[in-house]
Parts: C-alpha cells; structure tokens; sequence
C-alpha cells in the first residue's frame, strides 16, 4: 500500500510541476506579446511623427520604418496601408511643380503600398483618388505583387506631367475605379483591366496593345489616337466613346458596345475578330478602313438595324467580310470598295441606299 501511495504523490508532483510550467510559460509568453505589442506601438508612434517633420529624409525614414511594420504585424497591416495612402493623397494633391519629379517621399509611400502583401489587407482598399503622380512607375513593381492595384480607388488619378508619363505595362487592375483618372499617353500594353470603370478616363495617345479589358466600362472615354492593336475587348462598354485615329487591328471586339462612338479614321483590318459581333448603332465610322474585317452576324442595336443610322461616309470596305451582315437602312452610297459579291452575301433592303452602280 505504501508503494501505491508513494507512487500516486510522485505522479501529482510531477502533474503539478508541469501545470506550474505550463502557466509559467504562459505566462512568459503573454509578457512578451504584451511587450513586443508595446514596442511595436513605440515604433509606429515615432515612424508617424516622422512624417510630419520637414526634413525629407525624416520623413523618407518614417515610411520606411512603418514598412517594415507592415512587415512585422500583419494585425497592423491595413492600418498602416490606410495611413500611407493617406500620405500620397494629401503631398500629391497639386501637381509637381514645372520640371519637377513627384517627391522622394510619395514616390517611396508608392512603392511601399505596390509592394505590399495583398494577403494582409482585410478590409484595406487602395485609395488614390485625384492624385498627382506623372512619370511615377507604379506598373513596373507589378511583377512583385500582381493584385496591388486591384480594385483600388483611382477615380481622377493623374499620371501625366508635361514630360513624364506613366509605365503600368502589365498591371494588374481588373475591376480599379478609373472614372475620369488621366492616363493620357499612359503605358498599359498587356495590362489587366478585366472589369475596371474607366469611364471618363482621359486615354489619348495611351498604348493599350495586348491588354485585357473584359467588361470594362469605357464609355465616353477619350481614346483618340490610342494604340490597340490586339487589344481584347470582349464585352466591353464602350458607347459614346472616342476613338477616332485608333489601330483596332486584330483586336477582339466580340460583344462590344460601341454604339454612338465616334470611330473616325479607325483601323479594323483583321483576319479575325474585326468588329463581328459588336455594337455600331448610331457609331460614326468615317474614313475608317474596313479592310478585311468581319461584320458577320453584327448584334442589332436597340433603334433597328445595327448599319442604320450609323455613319459609314468614306469607310473602306475593301475585302470586308459581310456575311449575313445586315445592312438593311444602311447608307452605304459614300463608301469606298464595296462590291457586288459582298452585297450578295449581306442582307438589304429598299431602304438600304448603295454606291452608284450597285443599286
């Protein structure tokens, strides 16, 4: 019996010294959690005191130290995220002055943010509404992190100065808010725009070659000039739109609403997706070269035929595919190269009026 008794105390000595541990380390550990919260509070404090002195490099010491904050405390990631965004917006609210390039410290804030581990940002939504950034390369840190300008808040964003324009070749901002943001002479070959509003965006002269715009919202945007050649559009918005002087060819434009939009000078040459399918109601297609491009089975518009109504004065149709294309309504009588064999193979009427010598 003594030998049981001694053995049940030397295994409750040994249950209690290992309670006792465990709560010591617990313990330890909640002190150590409570001071590294402590330190990193300090360091925080002292990095945004940082921003507001006006010693440039304070300041840049300052967004670096929050960055590796970020870095430290994923809890504290948004906060900060916030913080910096709200830096940019408020030094780059006017632009740089003549000759001038965006300051050190927003150009560093920038770089920070499109760097950032987009895992860590709950709620965090990237905000740079009407900022002033020309020149500023915030497409080319994309291969780093490819959702960092997803979804952002760009409305009004201004990335042109009177030399400098921006490089987002490549960037990733499917479903961005770009309503009325000034991209003009912009680089966004082979971006991802899937979804994004660039409605009022200001795109003249952009490079939008190879880019992917899905659903976009384009509409009554300035695109004169713009290069797009291979660009994807399928689905996208584009009524009321300018794109007179455009290089459509061997863009895919399969579903796109370009209804009302002026399409002035627009090269659609194409071997293959041309302009089938999309929207032309009421589109002005003056002096845009048709060659070879495909308006077979071309959607109708809301107010009749998809050619009535729209502006076909000087437009070359040479080697233009319009198979089943219905041209019933259509003023055709000012275009250049139409012939016999394609008239054939499209849908008229008696409305339809003709070049001289096809009626």
């Amino acid at each position: 019996m003594s030998v049981l008794v001694a053995s049940a105390v030397a295994v409750a000595t040994v249950w209690y010294s290992n309670v006792q541990a465990q709560q010591a380390n617990d313990q330890a550990r909640q002190e150590r959690a409570l001071t590294k919260e402590g330190q990193i509070t300090d360091r925080y404090t002292a990095a945004v005191s940082n921003l507001g002195e006006d010693k440039v490099d304070v300041r840049l010491g300052g967004i670096y130290a929050l960055e590796r904050i970020m870095q430290d405390s994923p809890r504290d990631h948004p906060t900060i995220a916030n913080v910096l965004a709200t830096y940019i917006r408020t030094h780059a609210a006017k632009p740089p002055a003549h000759g001038q390039d965006v300051p050190a410290d927003v150009n560093a804030a920038l770089t920070v943010l499109t760097t950032r581990d987009t895992a860590q940002d709950g709620n965090f939504r990237l905000d740079l509404r009407s900022a002033w950034l020309p020149g500023t390369e915030i497409g080319r840190v994309m291969p780093y992190e490819p959702a960092a300008l997803a979804q952002a808040d760009l409305r009004g964003m201004h990335l042109r100065g009177t030399k400098l324009v921006a490089d987002l070749r490549g960037s990733n901002l499917s479903n961005a808010d770009l309503r009325d943001a000034d991209l003009d002479l912009s680089t966004l070959s082979g971006a991802f725009l899937v979804k994004a509003d660039l409605r009022g965006a200001d795109l003249f002269g952009a490079d939008l070659q190879g880019a992917l715009l899905t659903e976009a919202e384009l509409s009554g945007a300035d695109l004169r000039s713009a290069k797009m050649r291979g660009t994807r559009l399928p689905r996208a918005d584009l009524h009321g739109s300018d794109l007179a002087d455009v290089d459509l060819r061997s863009a895919d434009l399969k579903g796109v609403d370009l209804s009302g939009s002026n399409l002035e000078g627009v090269d659609f040459t194409s071997k293959s997706a041309g302009v089938s399918g999309a929207h032309l109601t009421g589109a002005n297609l003056t002096g845009a070269n048709l060659k070879g491009a495909n308006l077979k089975t071309v959607y109708k518009g809301l107010n009749g035929s998809p050619l009535a109504g729209v502006i076909l004065d000087d437009a070359n149709f040479e080697g233009a595919n319009l198979t089943d294309a219905d041209l019933s309504g259509a003023d055709l009588s000012h275009v250049r190269n139409l012939t016999r064999k394609q008239l054939d193979s499209a849908r008229t009427d008696a409305d339809s009026r003709l070049p001289a010598g096809l009626s």
